[in-house]
């Protein structure tokens, strides 16, 4: 089964960071949906969003290798990030350069 391209903006709170392993290992963010909207691609039409209904859900979001490693989350902190939806459920896959945490207060 081939997936196709797909991505989601989703707004939401670190639940967990799981780091790397190793210098080319991905990490984990365990990331509670409390919003999602479309990622506009070429051309200014959005992508197809395949998480559109995943409000109040929680993700686990594989974060690459490249973007992992510098990565700082810490429970409850705020989070956006760029994702596309993989064949396994509940499992995405963050954009590497689309990851923005702010800390919690």
């Amino acid at each position: 089964m081939q997936v196709k391209e797909n991505w989601a903006h989703i707004v939401g709170r670190v639940e967990k960071w799981t780091a790397p392993k190793g210098p080319d290992e991905p990490g984990e963010l365990v990331v509670r949906v409390e919003r999602v909207a479309d990622v506009k691609g070429e051309g200014g039409n959005p992508w197809p969003n395949m998480l559109d209904k995943a409000e109040g859900s929680t993700l686990r979001v594989q974060v690459p290798a490249s973007a992992a490693g510098a990565l700082e989350a810490a429970d409850g902190d705020a989070v956006t990030v760029d994702v596309r939806r993989g064949r396994e459920p509940g499992v995405v896959f963050a954009n590497p350069e689309k990851i923005r945490v702010g800390k919690s207060r």
